[in-house]
């Protein structure tokens, strides 16, 4: 049998209807690509890169009959893509005003157990944009933290999306919250399409929790979920570090947000790779508004013996609280530990 006119079936039948099944795919990667990071002129942007990918899509056509159309094809593939590789945040983001909630990232300097955090988010709220920007600093011992919390925030009544977010408890009865955030440019509105070419940075907001969480149970209506974790002081203490000096390197080496790979939740993923080695990832990381529901299976949060998620997840929600941000803490606790007393 000669081998010659079996090359040509597979070449005809096979390899090039792969080639051109991956150029088309792609070729619209490409036309997100050009879209939101070309340099395009102002108000061409929706036309001319539509114009290239109909000049891909016409030449992945033309491939079925000619190579070299696919050559050219796979040639323009890979500049966009190099081009867009050769994006980075410093060069992205040069020059640009942040939205005041991200205007200013944390300022972390960790000496051995100590940890000298600069501005820790405390705003004042009247409304949601109506707010005073107040930063606070202030020194924690790492070998106090006592507890790791988690916080499920839902919006516009939507379920399996949510934002996540830790509270850290310390012994001096102190807690710090943590929230990876999209960093927005000043006129810019958060989009998960966007989200995947670059258009934000991603950062970690570390603040009290009467600003993360008052601001959405008080002034955003949203269903907000705290549920204490099994993690010991000394599981709580290595995922703190894990934030800490990620929030340094944040600061020299900032990083794209993306919709999928680096979002609240999946960026939170190693820390449960830190405290149990073995986990493997889960689809309700991305559809992170059921997270809390994968934590309670795989044993993270703590439960009354025989509760259900249901139940805990009833107990858990955070009502908005009158109280002065001293007791704030303390009073969404409070709430919740009344709500197990009147479930027994």
């Amino acid at each position: 049998m000669r081998i010659e006119p079996l090359l040509k079936l597979l070449h005809r039948h096979l390899l090039r209807p792969l080639c051109v099944t991956a150029g088309i795919l792609a070729a619209v990667w490409c036309w997100g690509a050009a879209y939101y990071t070309f340099p395009l002129p102002e108000g061409w942007e929706f036309s001319a890169s539509l114009l290239f990918f109909l000049l891909l899509l016409a030449l992945a056509a033309g491939g079925w009959f000619r190579g070299t159309l696919l050559a050219v094809m796979a040639a323009l593939e890979l500049a966009t893509i190099f081009f867009f590789a050769l994006r980075t945040p410093e060069r992205a983001f040069e020059g640009v005003r942040w939205q005041r909630p991200w205007a200013r990232a944390p300022h972390v300097e960790l000496d051995g157990a100590r940890a000298k955090i600069g501005n820790i988010r405390n705003f004042r709220y009247r409304t949601e944009e109506d707010f005073d920007s107040v930063y606070i600093s202030g020194t924690y011992d790492l070998d106090q933290v006592q507890s790791v919390d988690l916080a499920i925030s839902h919006w516009d009544g939507l379920e399996a999306v949510a934002h996540t977010m830790l509270s850290f408890g310390f012994r001096d009865g102190r807690h710090l919250a943590i929230s990876m955030e999209t960093r927005l440019p000043e006129g810019e509105e958060q989009g998960f399409l966007p989200g995947f070419y670059k258009q934000y940075e991603i950062l970690i907001v570390i603040a009290l929790e009467e600003d993360l969480f008052r601001l959405r149970t008080d002034f955003r209506g949203e269903e907000l979920y705290l549920y204490r974790t099994n993690a010991t002081p000394e599981q709580a203490r290595t995922m703190l570090d894990s934030l800490l000096n990620r929030a340094v390197k944040l600061e020299r080496e900032p990083e794209f947000y993306n919709s999928i790979t680096e979002n609240c939740t999946t960026s939170l993923a190693p820390l449960l790779r830190e405290i149990n080695p073995s986990f493997e990832g889960d689809i309700r990381l991305l559809l992170n508004g059921r997270s809390d529901e994968l934590l309670y299976e795989l044993g993270y949060l703590r439960h009354r013996e025989g509760e259900s998620f249901a139940e805990l997840k009833r107990r858990s929600r955070v009502a908005p609280q009158g109280v002065a941000p001293a007791e704030y803490s303390h009073a969404i606790r409070a709430g919740a530990k009344a709500a197990a007393a009147g479930t027994r």
